[in-house]
């Protein structure tokens, strides 16, 4: 009993390990930059940028970005350990305080989110 207790509890750390870490900065009324991590090998396909203001969602249009500083658009996260994600929110009714960034890790894989607040230097 004490090894399959130790198996799922090292399963769980190495599995939370492997998770995405996101921030997002507001750098005007309608545009945001989500900046993610994760390893390099570990594949990551975007299916939705959300932003909310607690009680409302809205949907944002999304382009993958290069995380050097250029701000090169890049076709995909594939081979980088960062990256980021430029978001146009046009008309927002409402100060967003928070975005949900929806990915898949596999072709037709779960859907998985990750949930950030927003950055308090913006």
């Amino acid at each position: 009993m004490k090894n399959w207790v130790f198996l799922l509890l090292f399963a769980f750390v190495i599995c939370s390990c492997g998770t995405p870490k996101a921030s997002v900065l507001q750098k005007s009324p309608s545009v945001f930059l989500v900046s993610v991590d994760k390893k390099a090998t570990s594949p990551m396909d975007v299916i939705d940028v959300q932003l909310s203001d607690g009680e409302q969602w809205v949907s944002g249009s999304f382009q993958y970005i290069d995380e050097s500083g250029s701000g090169e658009a890049i076709l995909s996260a594939k081979g980088y350990d960062s990256f980021g994600l430029l978001v146009s929110a046009p008309k927002l009714p409402f100060n967003p305080i928070k975005a949900m960034v929806s990915y898949r890790t596999e072709k037709d894989g779960i859907i998985k989110s990750i949930l950030v607040e927003f950055d308090s230097n913006n």
